[in-house]
């Protein structure tokens, strides 16, 4: 898994939203403030893409609306039409822009909070999974290797003995 903080996501050049597009496991990335540019592209192709309430998302360079192609597909037609591509927080996860709006909280504490008692190894799975669009032959080698490590069974056991599950990203 792979976290991009809004200092990262400012940060960015070409040469890392290539890599980011590269990327085998799940990207989360938390946007504040204005996001223009290869930050709003960035946080568009994330698997996983927060704003806090007061954010600004920018379509304003071809990287950003590609984001929004790739986020939206055919739907994106409607923001085409738009003339203001400055969209708050509010109205982008109503627009399918990102996939939540987060109330004033400092990032690493929003993720610690998402993560929560879930498996890191299977949301990384289950990006790949998804972004690959495997079919059904790479979905059983993916839970075959899943289940052969013993993740399920980790939290199988944690449920039945009624404490968190306590998962490591070292498997």
């Amino acid at each position: 898994m792979r976290f991009l903080p809004p200092a990262v996501l400012r940060e960015l050049d070409d040469r890392a939203l290539e890599d980011l597009l590269g990327r085998t496991g799940l990207v989360v990335a938390f946007g504040a403030g204005e996001l223009s540019g290869l930050a709003a592209a960035a946080l568009l192709f994330a698997d996983y893409a927060v704003l806090d309430r007061d954010a600004l998302l920018v379509i304003d360079t071809p990287a950003a609306w590609s984001g929004v192609v790739w986020r939206l597909g055919r739907r994106a037609m409607r923001l085409f039409v738009r003339d203001e591509h400055r969209i708050a927080a509010s109205e982008a996860i109503a627009l399918e822009l990102c996939d939540e709006v987060a109330d004033a909280v400092e990032p690493e504490a929003w993720l610690a909070g998402w993560l929560g008692d879930r498996s890191q190894l299977a949301l990384d799975s289950a990006a790949t999974l998804i972004r690959m669009r495997g079919g059904d032959a790479l979905e059983r080698a993916e839970f075959a290797r899943l289940f052969a490590i013993g993740e399920p069974q980790h939290g199988v056991s944690a449920f039945l003995g009624k404490r968190p599950a306590a998962f490591s990203d070292e498997r």
